[in-house]
């Protein structure tokens, strides 16, 4: 058995869910039901925090981040943003099998590439752009190439164009391959901090144009997006956990018109991405299965979204 120490113990870390929840939301409820791993422990720099977690989950509570490193084979990393690459940096001498990082990697390109000088062919890295750990969006990765020339797009999102907006833009690169930032637009929205804000995009995705929205996140939570091709409209709503495809028609009605018809709705259980993650790890660990979102595509994401900063 692996065993898996984390690294902060907030809500993706152990604090969404609980051992008897119905739905796996966290890393401590994800690796503590899979037979290939042990949970340790957890350590937080609030250290109430951490014997909270291990209340909740089972382990122990690390006073220092040496002793929670010290045999761990898995390090997951889910402190606030603006600490992930120091604490990245952290981990490194310790050494451990792989190391699993939430979103952002970091808070800028400098930092980033730090982390891949000192993880390069030494460390691997998994980061959690959760949506490339669900089965349906890898089948719509495959479908989308069948859709012909991608025409137009639109995406919402809101809570921080690294926090959140990252996670459209890893998507759509998933998704579709390279993309570009063509402008950033004047309105931007402080719903995360201002060290994050909510940006207006157009991206430039295989000649044609995705305007990405940001909609305020202290009104209402959004991720939805829709891709429109020559032969398909694909909606993914409800934060992924909905895909819809439309089929390109001619009309019943008007003679020479041609219509996006409802072809498939398909619901998605995003509650099984954390799952998905661990399969990946376990996989990965046992016998070198490919890691479906490397520090590679973290970094990638990111670029994007310093562009997009630097864009404005």
């Amino acid at each position: 058995m692996y065993k898996v120490v984390i690294i902060g113990a907030g809500n993706i870390a152990s604090g969404y869910d609980t051992p008897d929840s119905p739905h796996i939301l966290t890393h401590a409820h994800a690796f503590s039901s899979h037979t290939s791993f042990i949970l340790c422990g957890f350590y937080d720099k609030d250290y109430q925090k951490a014997l909270e977690a291990a209340h909740i989950w089972g382990g122990r509570a690390y006073p220092t981040l040496d002793m929670a490193l010290q045999k761990a084979d898995v390090a997951i990393c889910c402190v606030p943003d603006s600490v992930h690459g120091s604490v990245l940096r952290e981990i490194a001498p310790y050494m451990p099998k792989l190391v699993v990082v939430e979103k952002p990697v970091a808070v800028s390109l400098a930092e980033a590439k730090q982390i891949e000088q000192l993880y390069a062919k030494k460390i691997p890295v998994i980061v959690n752009y959760s949506r490339r750990f669900l089965p349906e969006f890898e089948a719509l990765k495959h479908d989308i190439s069948t859709y012909g020339n991608f025409c137009k797009g639109v995406g919402y999102y809101g809570k921080g164009i690294l926090h959140n907006g990252s996670h459209m833009l890893d998507l759509l690169r998933f998704l579709m391959g390279d993309i570009e930032v063509e402008e950033v637009l004047p309105y931007q929205i402080n719903d995360f901090g201002q060290e994050d804000l909510s940006r207006d995009v157009i991206l430039n995705i295989q000649g044609s144009p995705f305007y990405l929205t940001a909609i305020d996140s202290r009104m209402v939570t959004i991720f939805e997006m829709e891709l429109f091709f020559e032969t398909c409209r694909i909606r993914i709503l409800d934060g992924g956990a909905c895909i819809e495809r439309y089929q390109v028609k001619e009309s019943k009605t008007y003679k020479g018109y041609k219509n996006y018809v409802m072809g498939s709705r398909q619901p998605v259980d995003c509650s099984e991405a954390m799952q998905g993650l661990v399969l990946n790890v376990k996989n990965y660990l046992e016998r070198g299965e490919a890691l479906k979102c490397t520090l590679k595509d973290g970094m990638d994401a990111l670029a994007l979204c310093m562009n997009i900063w630097g864009g404005a």
